[in-house]
């Protein structure tokens, strides 16, 4: 009887793990430049997802602006989540531009004075 329930046991917590099916976005650190904090986001709609820099006032914490990077309109034969794509690394390069890598070895920059995405490359 023992036997069976530790089987049994086993069997559901495999089934538990085996259900996730994405690993968490990864934690990237937000940048702080010009009395601005510039955090990396990723916003979940019905048809597509969008990569997003969110810019906050060190000031008074308000939100000033939210600047889509890149979109991902969904196959809607496949599960969303498996989709996704998530910003992974930014870095301030110059004192006007962040540039963004996403998990699709997407490259992008951002200019700060006039919140202009380019598309750099993508890492092959």
């Amino acid at each position: 009887m023992k036997k069976s329930i530790i089987l049994l046991s086993i069997f559901i917590f495999s089934l538990l793990v085996l259900h996730a099916k994405r690993t968490p976005p990864p934690e990237v650190p937000s940048i702080i430049h010009n009395g601005y904090e510039y955090i990396a986001n990723y916003s979940d709609g019905i048809f597509k997802g969008t990569g997003q820099m969110i810019i906050k006032s060190i000031k008074d914490s308000k939100i000033k602006k939210t600047i889509s990077i890149y979109s991902i309109w969904y196959n809607p034969f496949l599960e969303k989540d498996v989709q996704w794509i998530f910003i992974k690394e930014t870095e301030l390069i110059d004192n006007d531009t962040i540039r963004i890598y996403n998990e699709n070895d997407e490259i992008f920059d951002l200019e700060l004075i006039n919140y202009k995405v380019k598309k750099i490359k993508k890492i092959t």
